[in-house]
């Protein structure tokens, strides 16, 4: 049976076999054709999906630079506040310790990186093609890990050495910057301590006057908080400017 197939095969016409031989061809070829568009499809689907969820970690990444943006433009303004204070010789009032207390705060920020680590770890980083919005991303996550980690907490560590523990117990409690999440600003509300007088007020403001370096110490700080609002700033044109590629 199988000598006698073998010979109508050897004996069958040229182009016949050649027909056969261009279908099985063409068939191949249509599989991998098939193939190919069902794997692009999937690409772009996939793509779509991460460019959709980069929009949403840069669009609370925004949202938070613009928090630490006004923070810290108070911050340096309460350190000015204290600068002033520090260098006269009058009594102060409760606003006074707010604003000292006020002036040591930190918010730290950390961009939303879940997506954009998803993407070099698989490797997908390739879906994104333009080289151009790669590049920005690979230049925005690791730029803003350095803005605010450098600040100096000289003045920061003196303010909860020379402040007693109840006052700082008070100002937590009735006087938080930041909500129950810890990452939303109140904007620093009026507020009062209950239950401290002007002497312990007085008595604070002025072991904070008389500590050893406290003008140079906080004058730098308040320099820094300056050049880190200015960092934000620049980032949040970073983010804006990336958001518009995607």
């Amino acid at each position: 049976m199988l000598a006698s197939m073998v010979k109508m095969k050897l004996t069958a016409p040229r182009g016949r076999i050649v027909g056969e031989f261009v279908l099985v061809v063409l068939g191949v070829l249509a599989a991998l054709m098939v193939d190919t568009w069902i794997e692009q499809r999937n690409d772009d689907n996939l793509r779509q999906e991460y460019l959709a969820r980069l929009a949403d970690d840069l669009k609370s990444d925004l949202q938070s630079l613009e928090y630490r943006i006004s923070f810290f433009t108070s911050v340096h303004s309460f350190g000015l506040q204290t600068l002033e204070r520090l260098q006269s010789d009058g009594p102060v009032n409760q606003d006074a310790i707010l604003a000292a207390y006020y002036a040591s705060e930190i918010f730290a920020f950390r961009p939303i990186e879940n997506t954009y680590e998803d993407l070099q770890s698989t490797g997908n980083i390739r879906l994104l093609g333009d080289i151009e919005l790669r590049l920005a991303l690979a230049s925005y996550y690791r730029k803003t890990y350095a803005v605010g980690d450098d600040i100096s907490q000289a003045y920061r560590e003196i303010v909860r050495g020379v402040f007693p523990w109840k006052i700082q117990a008070a100002i937590r409690e009735n006087c938080p910057t930041t909500d129950d999440t810890d990452e939303i600003p109140t904007g620093f509300p009026p507020c009062t301590l209950p239950d401290l007088s002007a002497d312990e007020v007085n008595a604070v403001f002025s072991a904070l006057r008389t500590y050893p370096g406290i003008i140079k110490i906080l004058t730098y700080r308040a320099s820094e908080v300056d050049v880190v609002v200015y960092l934000y700033k620049v980032h949040k044109e970073t983010v804006l400017g990336v958001l518009a590629q995607l």
